[in-house]
């Protein structure tokens, strides 16, 4: 005999809904009554199962119900082990339930979120002629779902089952029958199959999260279950085992349950389709590569051997694209669940600090628990992975500031009671301290191997198709991308696993052909990529040739349809929908600090993230619409075609009637406003320069021309140079926009970036023209010859880097520095091929 906690309620004339306002001992004196009931007919914790009663209801009761069917389970085994203590089966067939349910709600939000098509066919009734009053009581009747949720009551677990529960988790025999059930209700709501099985699958993911919360939340009553999720567990040193600390074993929790988030929107997680990857050691000196000749080794064993040596710093290098923070993620929460608490892991990225007194501090402000007390002796030891050294804030102290975090960071180590692992793109150590580099333990994420990519394509056989995977694969290897390829470019775009994945998804789409392999210039390819990836995304612009395919029931889960593309834009034009990225990608580039507070309504999952489905980094003081974007890459993209965007208003014409035009920005000052205020936030970066580059290159003839642009940002230059925009007080008037957006800069410093960067626009604008550029002027016209041009921006842009120009500008080839001085100059490693030099002063100029 089963007790059904709604007939309960129901027979009481308790209303659900109304619980979800009761008060903690409301919701006990509910459990208590409910045991008082069990005891009259004899039942035992096994006759209570909720998740059945769930799994029976349609979806839009259950999105109503399922938080408060949870909370009275949970009330009730408090309420069970009172009267007496729970037996180690009896425990874990509760617990499992409450976990679950608590799994299936969080999936349901991530699913909402995304505005899936299954939710919205979940939203018509199943059964005809169903009044407003029956349709809060109706059940689901699928016969498939009612034969499974059989087999789940009564339960019957006995103790060697509970303990294979405990011991495997998802792999055990008990959630494998709860999953079948969940898959079935999926279904029975309008999902498919497939997307069924890669959702629950996501649900599997994070479930040994949700089951660590709630045997800390009922630690008592589930003593037995304890040693299995590693509670009251002594670490070597600690002395804190009869202890629970709440707020680290919810943070533990967090990173298994962040295992479930959708990758880019799709139905799967990163872990999903996750492939362990190799590595590079980087040696001390010349001298031991000379005698080791390092070879790849398994990153994840690389990084766990370092966890023996506290005495220095592991340091994972790669470009963005390459799977730092993909390792940081699936690596935490491994060691939370396997190897706490003799290891505590804390991942924190590094471009939400706020720079402090102490390194403690520091963390603490892109942390949402204080984390002084956890890295006290006492504690376990914890485990730092700091994501991003490359994305350190920007500051106004410059990069004296990453220089004194840099320095704190060594202080701390130097106590060698924790172990700190950072990631960063390559070089980035030694451009901020280059001492820090003796102290550390390197080593660089590889290009996919061929085994690697064997697994890869076998993951996305499991989370596609078989038929996709294998005419992917076929694609690749055909056109020579897994070998010396001649299409050199797009073979190293195969090897990194974001660019595999993107292609992934517009091979799937019939996006990816022949035409796109013929691109030879590494920015034409990348921007293709990205346009087509907007274009399969939005379904606009419609004249760029997409192709049709017909779509089978099944496939929902795989290929973008119009439906799709309708929930997301809602009642907007595709259009709107672009220039709202645009502009939000532009404030979070001027904004230099990766997010900004912002509007977030119905903004596409694949470019963006906002706070709320991950822990906040910032606990309660962080902003519930703090948007970033999903991944760098995909971030540039935006902010190439925003940037391109706001150039191309500088060469617009307006008609002023009578047969006169004028440009829409005419005044010198008015134009010198624009620019400062779109280019004075820091350096404009070269990944970005060149799909801004690109972009303006798709521009149809007629509506943009790179000759009216170099004149109209010539003009603005000659000006700069001589300090004009500086005396009328423009760049203080951009330094109020600048800070709005929390960046930090000063005015030199924005004068320095809006030199810098228009220095890098008129460079571009040369090669794509070929019009002659003097950046000093040309020494017939004295009037604007000015030969301190350029060595007064090498100097002037020292404020954002000691070598900031010589870092950025890697070409000055073609350019015409007649009469120049370049006194003492450094341009160590800059092609000065075919670069007039005549007549230039060049004492003590260094070009090795």
């Amino acid at each position: 005999m089963n007790l059904s906690i709604r007939h309960w309620l129901a027979e009481r004339n308790i209303a659900i809904n109304q619980i979800s306002g009761f008060s903690a001992g409301e919701l006990a004196g509910i459990g208590y009554r409910i045991v008082q009931v069990m005891e009259v007919k004899s039942l035992t914790p096994f006759d209570i199962c909720t998740l059945v009663e769930v799994l029976e209801l349609p979806l839009s009761i259950v999105c109503q119900e399922i938080s408060i069917i949870s909370e009275l389970t949970a009330s009730l085994l408090r309420s069970l082990s009172q009267k007496k203590p729970l037996k180690r089966n009896e425990g874990t067939w509760l617990a499992f339930q409450i976990a679950y349910l608590q799994a299936l709600q969080a999936i349901l939000n991530q699913e909402s979120s995304l505005q899936r098509l299954w939710l919205d066919r979940a939203r018509i009734p199943t059964q005809p002629n169903i009044t407003q009053e029956e349709l809060g009581k109706i059940t689901l009747q699928d016969s498939q779902l009612q034969g499974l949720l059989k087999t789940l009551s009564p339960a019957k677990l006995t103790d060697t089952q509970a303990e294979q529960a405990l011991s495997s988790v998802a792999d055990s025999l008990l959630v494998q029958q709860i999953n079948n059930a969940a898959m079935a209700w999926l279904v029975a709501n309008g999902a498919e199959e497939a997307e069924a099985k890669l959702i629950t699958q996501r649900l599997l993911n994070s479930f040994p999260g949700h089951l660590l919360i709630v045997v800390t939340e009922n630690a008592a009553p589930l003593a037995q279950l304890q040693k299995f999720v590693r509670l009251g567990i002594s670490s070597v040193g600690s002395t804190v085992a009869d202890k629970i600390d709440f707020h680290r074993e919810h943070y533990r929790a967090s990173l298994i349950q962040n295992l479930s988030l959708p990758l880019l929107t799709e139905y799967f997680a990163l872990k999903d389709i996750y492939v362990q990857q190799k590595g590079l050691p980087v040696e001390e000196s010349i001298s031991d590569q000379d005698n080791k000749n390092p070879k790849p080794v398994d990153l994840k064993t690389w990084a766990q051997q370092q966890l023996a040596d506290l005495e220095t710093i592991a340091v994972i290098e790669s470009e963005p694209g390459y799977g730092k923070t993909s390792f940081c993620q699936v690596w935490a929460a491994q060691i939370a669940q396997e190897f706490y608490p003799e290891w505590m892991p804390i991942l924190i990225s590094l471009r939400d600090i706020t720079y402090s007194k102490t390194f403690t501090e520091t963390l603490n402000s892109a942390f949402s628990v204080n984390l002084s007390t956890w890295l006290e002796q006492e504690n376990p030891r914890c485990l730092l992975l700091l994501d991003g050294l490359d994305e350190l804030p920007l500051s106004a102290q410059g990069i004296r500031a990453k220089a004194i975090f840099l320095q704190q960071l060594l202080n701390f180590q130097s106590q060698r009671r924790h172990k700190i692992v950072l990631t960063s793109r390559s070089n980035t150590l030694q451009e901020i301290e280059p001492e820090v580099v003796f102290l550390c333990k390197r080593i660089t994420i590889q290009p996919f191997d061929v085994e690697e990519l064997k697994q890869w394509f076998q993951q996305w056989t499991k989370v596609q198709s078989l038929p996709i995977a294998q005419n992917f694969f076929t694609f690749l290897k055909q056109a020579g991308l897994f070998g010396k390829s001649k299409f050199a470019e797009l073979s190293v775009l195969v090897r990194q696993p974001l660019m595999l994945h993107l292609l992934g998804i517009l091979h799937r789409e019939g996006q990816l052909d022949d035409e796109l392999l013929q691109l030879s210039s590494k920015a034409t390819l990348l921007w293709e990529i990205h346009h087509r990836l907007s274009r399969w995304l939005l379904g606009y612009p419609l004249t760029g040739g997409m192709k049709t395919m017909l779509l089978r029931s099944g496939f929902a889960h795989i290929h973008r349809t119009p439906e799709a593309i309708a929930n997301l834009l809602g009642d907007r034009h595709p259009q709107d929908l672009v220039e709202q990225m645009q502009a939000i990608a532009l404030k979070i580039l001027q904004s230099q600090g990766y997010q900004v507070n912002e509007e977030s309504k119905n903004l596409p999952g694949f470019y963006f993230e906002v706070q709320g489905w991950k822990m906040s980094r910032r606990g309660a003081e962080a902003q519930s619409n703090l948007i970033e974007f999903s991944h760098t890459k995909l971030g540039e993209y935006l902010c190439g075609e925003a940037v391109a965007g706001e150039l191309k208003l500088l060469t617009r014409y307006r008609d002023r009637g009578y047969g006169t035009l004028s440009f829409v920005l005419d005044s010198p000052s008015g134009v010198a406003e624009y620019i400062y205020k779109l280019l004075g936030y820091g350096i404009l970066s070269q990944e970005i320069e060149e799909l801004a580059i690109e972009g303006l290159r798709k521009e149809q003839k007629g509506r943009f021309s790179f000759e009216i642009l170099f004149q109209r940002l010539l003009s603005f230059w000659r000006a700069y140079c001589q300090g004009r925009w500086l005396d009328e007080g423009i760049a203080h008037k951009a330094l109020t926009h600048f800070h709005a957006l929390q960046n930090p800069v000063n005015v030199e410093q924005v004068n320095a970036a809006v030199g810098l960067n228009v220095f890098l626009l008129l460079c571009a604008c040369y090669r794509e023209t070929k019009i002659p550029f003097w950046p000093c002027g040309n020494p017939i016209n004295l009037t604007e010859f000015n030969p301190q041009a350029l060595s007064a921006l090498i100097a002037r842009t020292t404020v954002l880097h000691k070598s900031a120009f010589t870092t950025r500008i890697n070409s000055l080839a073609g350019l015409n520095l007649s009469g120049a001085s370049l006194f003492q100059v450094a341009l160590t490693q800059i092609n000065l091929e075919q670069t007039n030099l005549s007549n230039a002063e060049l004492i003590g100029a260094n070009f090795a």
